[in-house]
């Protein structure tokens, strides 16, 4: 949740000072968690791991957003989040091993400095003055008539509160973070239920349930970069559009999973695919519906999707799971997959 705290961050200096400042917050946290010798340290540096990890985003996509025109966006948001994807992919594998050769405190003393390294690395080579297009002419006046508004021959900077407030009133925009919401809502729900369904109802082991459920990370790395480069092609809603239409497919082929394991293995890779194809595409989009509708910097859109995302990881799980203990183990799931596919229509109108 504070997201917000790094798109004002990124508003008032560059998306770089937030993605380093996060970035050295992060290798602080990890430090932390190497020398914590109590649940609150743990907790602390926990928290701070989270905060620094929405400021990584929210910098991070803000500088992409920056310095790509319209039509290769996409793409280069499909390769962020496949990274993303890469890392949750082989962190597990790496740190696994680190840990049983180095143990807890050097794993993460290790992990600490590869990310402060990575911290000056940037320093290096980005800086931290705001960043220049790289594009010009045309394209570029739009975007320089998105930061300023020209009043009586008078530049004014629009203000990061009217920004904001015009974001919380632009129908499209909070349709694409419902999108966002709901997506992942149901990755919300079906994630703590897969242990329990793996092993009360299939009886697996838990080296394999990992494998199982890796299954969606490695279909998250494969689609993302998919789905950048045909946003770049097509209409970008209406890839959001077809993450509701298979994420509400993953959350039925997870009430059958009485039909045998593949249903769940396939309720798992469809999940994966509907998060590598909304993330890509709606980061695009949202920067789109930024320069379309004037809304300012791109760093507080992305810091309200930011906050949708992690919104639905709390709620989905929440009324979700509470549907599932009255009414049934797969009502919880199925409920959340019929809203993503009550708002796929919302999405299809946008233009």
């Amino acid at each position: 949740m504070s997201a917000p705290f790094a798109g004002v961050l990124c508003s008032k200096f560059s998306p770089q000072v937030a993605l380093i400042s996060s970035i050295l917050g992060l290798g602080l946290a990890t430090f932390v968690f190497a020398e914590a010798d109590t649940f609150w340290q743990l907790l602390l540096a926990r928290g701070a791991q989270g905060a620094a990890s929405a400021a990584v985003l929210c910098g991070g996509l803000s500088l992409i957003a920056e310095t790509h025109p319209q039509n290769v966006r996409g793409k280069a948001m499909g390769y962020a989040q496949s990274g993303l994807a890469a890392g949750m992919l082989m962190g597990p594998i790496i740190g696994g091993l680190l840990f049983e050769q180095l143990g807890r405190k050097n794993t993460f003393r290790f992990a600490a400095g590869m990310v402060l390294a990575n911290a000056i690395a940037m320093i290096l080579l980005m800086g931290v003055a705001p960043p220049e297009s790289s594009w010009g002419g045309e394209e570029r006046e739009k975007k320089d008539d998105v930061h300023k508004k020209v009043v009586e021959g008078e530049e004014q900077q629009l203000s990061l509160v009217k920004s904001s407030r015009q974001l919380l009133r632009n129908f499209d925009i909070l349709a694409v973070t419902a999108s966002t919401f709901v997506i992942h809502a149901v990755v919300g729900v079906i994630k703590p239920l897969s242990q329990v369904v793996l092993d009360k109802e299939f009886g697996v082991t838990m080296v394999k349930r990992s494998f199982i459920i890796s299954i969606a990370t490695l279909a998250f790395f494969i689609a993302a970069p998919i789905a950048g480069i045909l946003s770049d092609r097509m209409q970008r809603s209406h890839l959001v559009a077809l993450s509701l239409v298979l994420m509400s497919c993953s959350s039925a082929f997870f009430a059958l999973r009485h039909l045998g394991l593949w249903a769940f293995y396939l309720s798992v890779a469809l999940l994966g695919v509907a998060m590598g194809v909304q993330k890509s595409s709606s980061q695009s989009l949202l920067a789109d519906l930024v320069d379309k509708h004037k809304l300012g910097e791109y760093s507080m859109v992305y810091a309200l999707s930011d906050v949708a995302d992690s919104l639905g990881l709390i709620v989905g799980p929440l009324v979700g799971l509470a549907l599932s203990q009255i009414y049934g183990p797969s009502v919880g799931v199925l409920s959340i997959g019929i809203l993503c596919l009550l708002l796929t229509p919302v999405l299809l109108r946008i233009a």
